[in-house]
């Protein structure tokens, strides 16, 4: 059983125990990209929901059931990659890049989501390999690799 407490604080307590494993994340890329808390949590949401709208639905899946919170998190930024969260951006940047090929569709797609949430395309790209190390230290990483591969967007960017 989980409590959720306040959007601009601490995120999710165990009403056992500390902070939920994805909170843990969330302040490692804060202390990563000196962002603030809120714009931490928008962007990692963003990439649970990446993950789970283009994604491996039994790899993403079993990949958040591993993660304590991250469930919660999605529940809460479910449909905010679209490109109508991004301004539109997210569109027009997908047009652009599908002229260019389809990963490079996908990619710009992806970024613009994410500035979405507040972050430059700097911070986007430093991010995602935290996110990422994250995953893999605390989830099997033979399924973080397959969930994270499953997402066409994701490929370019998380290296």
């Amino acid at each position: 059983p989980y409590l959720r407490v306040s959007a601009k604080k601490q995120r999710y307590f165990s009403i056992k125990g500390p902070p939920l494993m994805i909170d843990q994340l969330i302040q490692q890329i804060v202390a990563k990209l000196g962002i603030p808390a809120d714009t931490a949590e928008k962007a990692v949401g963003t990439l649970m929901n990446l993950l789970k709208e283009q994604g491996d639905n039994a790899a993403v899946g079993e990949l958040i059931a591993q993660i304590p919170g991250a469930s919660d998190l999605l529940a809460q930024y479910t449909g905010a990659a679209t490109a109508h969260e991004a301004g539109g951006l997210g569109g027009m940047m997908g047009k652009l890049g599908g002229l260019m090929g389809g990963k490079a569709g996908g990619a710009m797609e992806a970024m613009a989501a994410f500035k979405g949430t507040g972050l430059s395309m700097d911070q986007a790209q430093q991010m995602l390999p935290v996110a990422r190390d994250f995953f893999h230290e605390h989830a099997d990483s033979a399924l973080v690799q397959k969930a994270l591969s499953s997402v066409p967007a994701l490929k370019g960017l998380m290296s």
